[in-house]
């Protein structure tokens, strides 16, 4: 079995888009220099779904189901099935499942973790087989979406070592920089291009500027990006789903919520959550259908059979799926549900649309020379049709499908680490989201600012003012870092209590000499690499030097 030609000590690093509906592996050929999604259980694209059930060989353990396999399995085992994991990331809830009669629990990241160990565990077996590459992926680069907090960063650089990785080859990028990769290394001028990033689970902006080097490579620096969170695909799946629960309750008279199991309305714990995976999967067809075609079937026969058989046979036009405004909850919290309340798909789209403004607005630009759509959603062709009332050009047709050109942009990522030495496409990476420090009173101190180039060797920023005692005799300081997710315009410090911040770890700095109150001074630098992660010093300006280093990545628990 050959090796390809790249240096054996760093191993062989895969491109990983870990997405809330869907995940997506590509590698880097060598052979031709290309990035190349793997198949995995026969398709592109793997179903981001994990299904528990018993071990057969020993009852005290459980086996997994991963994929097409554990998405359509849900239908029938909705209580050991979990789905959308990613949006879970970053919680502190434990997942619940039952398999026969007992309950087990599991973190999002250990979910996750299985999910991408199995990416992995097939990825190792085509590389092998097909690519005739001897060894395993050790390293891996995985993408998360532009607006992701520090800690939803980390649980996912977690998630990727407990899958199997080593822990000082995973690296993380931000999923529109992965994608303007896959879009600008065919490029051979200079532009500025907006990456729309509608993914399942989040909206990304960026706006990209690419410059073609004299050696004819790309350079690819990230002006600005902008995102939410809360609005993607399964948003938009659940209008479908509203729009067939309204159906639904003309035809029962509103007697049976399929949403509360605790209620007594005749319908069985079990029968509520199998019908909810049965209307879940049947919205993202119709959605799906709807990309392509005018009209689409949702027939649900028979959708329950207690207390009496209930059937949802009817069809959807584009027109009605665009126009529906949701009125139902639909197990959403009361402030996601508030979000969506009375919107419709335009309305969304809208949405995505202000977020391109508020992107443009960052990067000092009112237009662009290219848009490059990613994400599942991006292939609504409402959301092409609105980006060119509003640019007056049509979206850039790229040769690699929305749904792969993250993964592939990361398997490009994966050459560089692999092969420093070959000149290839450059990306620019920012910082985020401002951070900053508690100071006395509660209020935030930015330190880092968001939108900041880091350098390939990391950035060090020092805190401009260095943080004093506020009593008599102390011995210790609380150094405590915020992430600022919804900063504002003003000159005035923001509370760490204000909407938006995120307490990100916290740490004491000991063996302060005593003094009067101010006396001591103590300076702070943050260190952030060039994957966003974050490392804190801060060291006392006395002779002593007492100082503390909190890695921020590993203080979260």
């Amino acid at each position: 079995m050959g090796t390809l030609g790249f240096d054996l000590e760093r191993g062989l690093f895969l491109g990983i888009d870990f997405g809330t509906t869907n995940s997506v592996a590509s590698v880097y050929n060598f052979s031709d220099g290309e990035a190349r999604t793997i198949p995995i259980d026969g398709g592109n694209i793997f179903p981001t779904a994990v299904q528990f059930e018993a071990d057969p060989e020993d009852d005290t353990k459980l086996s997994r189901i991963f994929g097409t396999q554990a998405r359509e399995g849900a239908v029938i085992y909705p209580q050991s099935t979990i789905l959308s994991v990613k949006r879970l990331l970053g919680n502190e809830e434990k997942i619940e499942i039952i398999v026969g009669e007992k309950k087990y629990s599991f973190t999002p990241e250990q979910v996750a973790g299985d999910i991408i160990g199995y990416i992995k565990q097939k990825s190792d077996e085509y590389a092998q087989e097909e690519l005739n590459i001897a060894g395993e992926f050790s390293g891996c680069v995985i993408t998360v979406p532009a607006n992701s907090t520090d800690k939803q960063k980390k649980k996912i650089k977690e998630s990727a070592i407990l899958g199997g990785f080593d822990e000082n080859n995973v690296y993380l990028r931000l999923e529109p920089a992965a994608a303007a990769i896959s879009y600008a290394v065919n490029e051979t001028s200079d532009k500025r291009a907006l990456v729309y990033d509608f993914g399942g689970g989040t909206f990304d902006a960026c706006v990209i500027q690419v410059k073609i080097e004299e050696i004819g490579e790309p350079s690819i620096s990230i002006l600005s990006s902008y995102g939410d969170n809360n609005l993607g695909g399964n948003d938009v799946d659940k209008i479908i789903i509203d729009m067939v629960y309204e159906e639904f309750k003309r035809l029962t008279g509103g007697e049976i919520d399929l949403f509360d199991d605790e209620i007594d309305d005749g319908v069985s714990k079990r029968q509520k959550k199998v019908a909810l995976v049965r209307l879940q999967q049947a919205a993202t067809q119709a959605k799906e259908r709807l990309s392509t075609a005018k009209t689409a079937k949702v027939v649900l026969a028979p959708f329950l059979q207690e207390p009496r058989i209930v059937s949802v046979n009817m069809e959807i036009t584009r027109e009605d799926f665009l126009a529906h405004r949701r009125v139902n909850q639909l197990g959403d919290s009361d402030e996601l549900f508030e979000k969506f309340r009375d919107k419709n798909v335009e309305d969304m789209i809208g949405d995505t649309l202000r977020s391109v403004d508020k992107c443009l607005e960052a990067a000092g630009l009112t237009d662009v020379d290219e848009i490059f759509l990613v994400g599942g959603s991006s292939s609504i062709p409402r959301v092409s049709e609105l980006i060119k009332e509003k640019f007056n050009k049509e979206p850039f047709k790229s040769r690699v499908s929305p749904a792969l050109s993250i993964s592939q942009g990361a398997a490009y990522y994966c050459n560089m680490i692999m092969m420093p030495t070959v000149k290839g496409p450059v990306v620019q990476e920012k910082t985020i989201h401002p951070i900053g420090l508690e100071i006395a009173g509660r209020r935030f101190l930015e330190i880092v600012a968001s939108g900041v180039d880091i350098p390939k060797e990391g950035l060090a920023i020092e805190a401009k003012e260095l943080l004093t005692t506020n009593f008599d005799n102390v011995t210790s300081m609380a150094i405590v870092v915020y992430e600022n997710t919804s900063p504002e315009k003003s000159d005035k410090l923001q509370s760490v209590n204000s909407k938006g911040m995120i307490r990100l770890a916290g740490t004491s700095l000991r063996g302060i000499p005593q003094g009067e109150k101010g006396k001591e001074k103590v300076k702070v630098i943050f260190n952030v690499g060039q994957d966003n992660m974050l490392r804190v010093t801060a060291r006392s300006m006395s002779e002593s030097g007492a100082v503390t280093e909190l890695s921020v990545d590993e203080l979260y628990k």
